[in-house]
């Protein structure tokens, strides 16, 4: 009797470990293809996201806001905030506008923020001018050079009135690094703000206001306001010098020139002026 071989619509294969393995049937598998097509729509979602944030004009920076200041120039904060103007909002970085805003001569301790949909807000704070370098004018002859906190001399705005300020005498100004701009010596500019740091910790200022610095052969003389006298100080150790006045100004009258340059005494005669 013949065998009779049959098929079966499933077939089976075996392992090598001799147990039967079912086969899969060949076509389409329909989860994957679902899986790419949805990662492609997201993709796309996600590309007409970023290009309509990059490109539409709602992100266009429309408004530029500031603080309130006094010594920056007006026009020149115009103009640079003119140039931010128009920019996508996500594009324009808060580091690049420091940057430019930080070329401004008078601009210190800058911060940007970003309020969406398009606005920018500034604020920062100036550099406060610590003294008048005296017979020292600007370029365009408007306005004394000043010296700020970090050394350099700047053109006191023109529509301002310069009160109280210290008026340096003996030290000549040098062209700066740009054009325009105007330097000190730099031993020069640092002993002055070292002495102008020393008045401050001092409280000399409270007592009676400075009238003058004088640089001369013998060192900085710090001329009082209203005849109270002359402080001679030297060329360093301001601050033990002034702390050493402060402590006998109780004992010494109006008038006197007082030299503060030994650290074992202090000696004073009638101020010839």
């Amino acid at each position: 009797m013949k065998a009779r071989s049959m098929t079966i619509g499933r077939s089976l294969d075996i392992s090598s470990h001799g147990c039967a393995v079912r086969r899969q049937p060949a076509g389409i598998h329909l989860p994957g293809l679902l899986r790419m097509v949805l990662a492609a729509l997201i993709l796309g979602v996600c590309g007409l996201g970023v290009w309509w944030l990059l490109t539409s004009p709602i992100f266009s920076v429309s408004r530029v806001e500031s603080g309130a200041y006094r010594f920056t120039n007006e026009t020149q904060l115009a103009e640079a905030f003119d140039g931010f103007l128009g920019r996508n909002i996500w594009l324009l970085s808060t580091t690049q506008v420091k940057r430019e805003l930080d070329a401004l001569p008078w601009i210190r301790d800058l911060m940007v923020n970003k309020r969406l949909p398009g606005v920018l807000t500034v604020e920062f704070s100036e550099w406060r001018p610590l003294l008048v370098v005296a017979g020292a004018v600007s370029d365009d002859e408007t306005g004394d050079l000043v010296m700020v906190g970090d050394g350099r001399l700047l053109s006191f705005p023109d529509q301002l009135i310069q009160t109280g300020l210290p008026v340096l005498v003996g030290a000549a100004p040098l062209p700066g690094g740009t054009p325009g701009s105007w330097c000190l010596d730099p031993m020069l500019t640092e002993q002055v703000l070292e002495l102008m740091t020393a008045i401050e910790v001092a409280g000399l200022e409270a007592v009676c206001p400075v009238d003058f610095l004088l640089a001369g052969d013998r060192g900085y003389s710090i001329v009082l306001q209203q005849g109270q006298g002359k402080l001679l100080v030297g060329t360093g150790d301001f601050e033990d010098r002034l702390e050493r006045y402060m402590a006998a100004l109780g004992h010494l009258g109006p008038g006197l020139e007082v030299d503060l340059r030994f650290q074992d005494r202090i000696t004073w005669k009638k101020s010839s002026g």
